[in-house]
């Protein structure tokens, strides 16, 4: 009888020590998925044969996010998406593999987040985030997310920081480039900075980036920005153009749009303005691109959202492009872009 109680007690210990342990476990680990469908089409004008409608993918992607507290101080955090392309860069993957889009892991604490992986990098998350609903830019300098970086970010009363360091390839450079960025934000104003600094290879150039934001009352925020790039930064010269996109590029993938000008200093500046009342939003982006040699591009873009629910959204955009030497792809015509889309985030 004797035995039965020990044994009863040590079974009834273990099994409360079991689910309080699988309970710890189950609480630690948070997890969530998401996604954000982005459909829609465009009528490209470029003056080639080939001007039509076309249905577009406008960047789509799913993904999850997952954080585990390690101390009381300290949680682990890790994310993966991918994006719903197919090989054309344009149409939904079908047959295809999508795309990797991010895939990190890292620790948040007092000391701020620190990550490594694939993910969006310190120059997009500080000068130069995408306005518009298709989530490019024709005018852009830089990239929006690349491979092997460690990043660190911390905010602290009114500043924010930012320091990256990229590995990648194997070519000889323990360094591929390094990433400063700060923020400083009071009140209405909010003034941001970045630098991109090339350390691969021979060319050693450098990226700068600026942007001021002033909220001119709840539903009105305007932006100023400016982008330099030295002629001998060439990390992201075939990556300087994004969302007009020719007949004939999309069968290939390749992003039309503005040419980059390559072993040429390189400069965008440009106003955007964000107004938004009730479900109704609007917002404009003028820009100039200009290279030293082959000249300036400018473009007007203006965008009309109407939101549904904080989910769901139809927007409609045009923008104009306009080149003084042959800078557009194909051409070298000035080329204009209408597009109609729905977004759908979960």
């Amino acid at each position: 009888m004797r035995f039965n109680q020990v044994t009863a007690k040590k079974i009834c210990l273990v099994s409360v020590l079991m689910a309080a342990s699988g309970s710890v476990l189950a609480e630690e680990v948070k997890t969530s998925f998401y996604g954000s469908l982005r459909l829609g089409a465009d009528y490209v004008d470029a003056g080639t044969v080939d001007d039509a409608a076309n249905g577009r993918d406008y960047l789509s992607r799913v993904g999850a996010k997952a954080s585990v507290k390690l101390t009381d101080t300290l949680t682990g955090i890790g994310k993966v998406e991918y994006g719903l392309r197919g090989d054309d860069g344009v149409n939904f993957a079908q047959n295809n593999k999508p795309g990797l889009r991010q895939v990190y892991v890292g620790v948040k604490g007092d000391f701020g987040t620190v990550t490594y992986g694939s993910q969006t990098i310190l120059w997009h998350k500080f000068v130069r985030s995408a306005y518009f609903s298709d989530g490019l830019d024709s005018l852009r300098q830089g990239a929006i997310r690349d491979d092997d970086f460690l990043q660190w970010e911390k905010t602290s009363g009114n500043w924010r920081f930012g320091a990256a360091l990229q590995t990648e390839k194997q070519d000889g450079d323990s360094f591929d480039q390094y990433q400063l960025a700060a923020q400083y934000k009071a009140g209405p104003v909010k003034l941001q900075a970045a630098l991109a600094a090339d350390q691969r290879g021979e060319n050693n150039g450098n990226l700068y980036g600026v942007r001021a934001w002033y909220e001119v009352a709840d539903n009105l925020t305007l932006s100023a920005f400016y982008h330099l790039a030295e002629e001998d930064f060439d990390m992201y010269a075939g990556n300087s153009s994004g969302n007009v996109r020719l007949k004939s590029t999309q069968e290939t993938g390749d992003v039309g749009g503005v040419t980059a000008c390559k072993t040429e200093e390189r400069s965008t500046a440009g106003l955007y303005g964000k107004w938004k009342a009730g479900k109704n939003q609007v917002h404009a982006r003028y820009a100039v691109n200009s290279c030293d040699i082959k000249g300036d591009v400018s473009s007007i873009k203006v965008e009309y959202i109407r939101y549904f629910s904080k989910s769901f959204r139809l927007w409609a955009a045009f923008e104009q492009l306009d080149s003084d030497e042959s800078r557009l792809p194909s051409t070298g015509e000035d080329m204009s872009e209408l597009q109609l889309g729905a977004r759908f985030d979960f």
